[in-house]
């Protein structure tokens, strides 16, 4: 009883999230999606503290191992979909397109910034490659 009681306390912590990020959604300027924003409470929620791993663990793990199984609805949506998007196959294909071409950039520009040493660090790393060269000749 006591696993059931846990589960049912994961799924109430996970469906307060989504409903907190339902509320941020209706008060937006610019259109989010819910689940976007949850996953950005959750991330913080799970940073801080405020939630702690052991509190969504075991409900995360169920949904993750059932991933394809709850994308069925969007994939039979988009099917349902196929007569708008097929009054303009070149401007989809071109939008895919671009819009991967952009993400490329930016996950590339991105993770330069993040590899990028500093300069305290780079004077950090030619101290201590000098200090191994003077030790292996002295």
């Amino acid at each position: 009883m006591k696993q059931v009681n846990n589960f049912f306390q994961q799924v109430l912590t996970i469906s307060i999230i989504l409903l907190i990020s339902h509320i941020i959604e209706s008060f937006m300027p610019i259109p989010m999606p819910a689940s976007v924003i949850g996953l950005v409470l959750m991330f913080v929620a799970l940073t801080t503290g405020i939630v702690k791993l052991e509190q969504v663990e075991a409900v995360g793990t169920a949904l993750t191992n059932n991933i394809g199984f709850l994308f069925v609805p969007a994939g039979i949506s988009v099917i349902n979909s196929l007569g708008v998007l097929s009054s303009s196959p070149i401007l989809i294909i071109l939008l895919i397109i671009i819009s991967t071409i952009l993400l490329l950039v930016c996950t590339g520009i991105f993770s330069q910034l993040i590899m990028k040493p500093s300069k305290k660090t780079a004077k950090q790393t030619k101290n201590i490659k000098r200090k191994r060269v003077a030790g292996d000749y002295a």
